[in-house]
């Protein structure tokens, strides 16, 4: 799951985000609780957090989505608003914005709420994140490892 960046500073909606797995000179996000994570990386407790726990309906609620159907037939998700209660949610190279279309979740479209739910009824063994989608009207695919959280620094 993309999401805004962590930047220190508020950027409004209509700003692009940072997708630091696109810059090449991007360092990689450094956390307060230790060494700097691989670019794109979530930590288990932020993907916990971004679902409360494996919530369908918080997630929703979260991202806004509408369904996104190019002559009539579903293809996806378009997303309407990025955790606008929790905007530090995610960390730099996380990347999803306000009109990315969401075409799959791991292989699933997820065309209902029930598939979306039977996804997250499975987030303690989700290893990875990869979606494909559509952004200014080019096609994307990217993964996102989830990693246990680092040891907090003593």
């Amino acid at each position: 799951m993309g999401c805004r960046p962590t930047t220190g500073t508020d950027s409004s909606p209509d700003e692009p985000l940072i997708d630091a797995a696109s810059d090449s000179n991007a360092a990689p996000a450094t956390t307060a609780e230790g060494p700097p994570r691989p670019e794109g990386a979530i930590f288990r407790s932020e993907l916990l957090r971004a679902t409360q726990g494996g919530s369908a309906a918080y997630l929703m609620a979260q991202i806004g989505p509408e369904a996104y159907r190019p002559q009539g037939r579903f293809e996806g998700w378009m997303i309407t608003r990025v955790w606008p209660g929790d905007p530090d949610l995610c960390t730099p190279g996380c990347d999803l914005r306000p009109g990315d279309v969401i075409l799959s979740v791991n292989g699933s479209k997820l065309e209902t709420p029930e598939e979306l739910s039977n996804l997250l009824a499975h987030i303690d063994q989700i290893e990875s994140i990869e979606l494909t989608g559509i952004r200014d009207g080019a096609f994307f695919e990217r993964a996102h490892p989830i990693l246990p959280d680092p040891p907090p620094n003593d």
